[in-house]
């Protein structure tokens, strides 16, 4: 039997002691949830080209795993480097979102005012030479609109089982950020070219994730500064976090919460695959959020449901609020309706 590498918890409100316990020396991002006092833990990993690993852990949706060397068979692997792509796709338009803000949790603007319609090539050139404090980025972008997906096999990793699936690319700069969220399918997060930082949050621990009360698959706190006095609820959860190098593949079970942010320049593409998180589970966690909760989603199924208004897309790729959701699912039986990434 294959084995998983887990190590323990790092001690809470201090930096670990030995070397074996302690996080990279230079993942700033694991430095800063330590100093603030919050019980980290290495992702478990498991060992080398460990297929059956990975399969089990989807399987029984036991929680996260990295895993290596499953990836190194694809093509991707030593094709999508910024170089690379931007000769083989250069003429290419995409449309990129430029001079990102470095902090805060939300666009102090609406999405739409960064992005930025450019040939790839040229993006390429701007994402390499751009500072960490305006950081840019080509995400969310279905793989298959500009590359061949075919350099991606995610069907040797798990065959697929019918059900909707997803691939979507993430090419940016040193800086780039997807804050604190939730996703209702199973993700295999690979890493190709660079190198991210991803902290994760079990889906039982949404409370101290501090969903906003309009939205409840986006996370009001910025683990990069943790307020541990606006988010106490914090300070009793358990954080997994891993730094990724090209190669490395990130098995993140649904409804997990997941904080990723790029080290360097970085090429990573993700899958979303199997049943997605239904309405039952939200409808639990909206009864325990509260009142707070409970009108915000009243507001929103009234005024972006009945009324039809559009919503302001301040998130990362903001999806549809709760209420406008719970709209959807009676209206149509579908919770997920304009939240699922493999929907058309």
């Amino acid at each position: 039997m294959s084995r998983v590498e887990r190590s323990g918890a790092l001690r809470f409100g201090k930096r670990p002691e030995s070397p074996e316990e302690a996080a990279n020396p230079t993942d700033t991002m694991a430095l800063r949830l330590l100093d603030a006092g919050l019980t980290v833990r290495r992702v478990p990993r498991a060992a080398a080209s460990d297929l059956g690993a990975l399969r089990r852990t989807v399987d029984r949706r036991s929680g996260p795993l990295l895993c290596t060397g499953l990836l190194d068979s694809w093509p991707a692997r030593t094709a999508w480097t910024p170089k690379s792509l931007a000769k083989r796709h250069g003429a290419q338009r995409v449309t990129a979102l430029m001079d990102l803000p470095s902090t805060g949790v939300l666009f102090p603007q609406d999405q739409r005012r960064y992005e930025c319609e450019l040939g790839f090539a040229e993006f390429v050139e701007r994402m390499v030479s751009a500072e960490p404090s305006a950081p840019c980025y080509v995400a969310y972008q279905r793989a298959h609109e500009i590359f061949d997906t075919a350099d991606c096999d995610f069907a040797s990793l798990l065959p697929p089982d019918g059900r909707p699936t997803d691939t979507r690319v993430w090419i940016g700069s040193a800086g780039t950020r997807s804050m604190l969220h939730s996703d209702l399918k199973d993700n295999f997060f690979c890493q190709l070219w660079g190198e991210k930082s991803v902290t994760l949050v079990d889906w039982r621990d949404s409370r101290a994730a501090y969903p906003f009360p309009g939205n409840l698959v986006n996370s009001q706190v910025d683990l990069a500064a943790p307020d541990m006095c606006r988010f106490p609820r914090l300070a009793g959860a358990v954080l997994y976090h891993v730094r990724m190098g090209p190669g490395d593949l990130l098995y993140i079970p649904r409804g997990w919460w997941h904080d990723i942010r790029a080290e360097t320049p970085s090429v990573s593409v993700n899958h979303w695959f199997g049943r997605p998180l239904g309405l039952a589970r939200y409808l639990a966690l909206l009864g325990i959020l509260g009142p707070v909760y409970w009108k915000a989603t009243a507001r929103d199924f009234f005024v972006h449901g009945v009324l039809r208004r559009a919503e302001p897309t301040r998130f990362f790729f903001s999806p549809p609020s709760t209420g406008k959701r719970l709209y959807d699912a009676l209206r149509s039986g579908d919770f997920s309706r304009g939240n699922d990434p493999s929907a058309p």
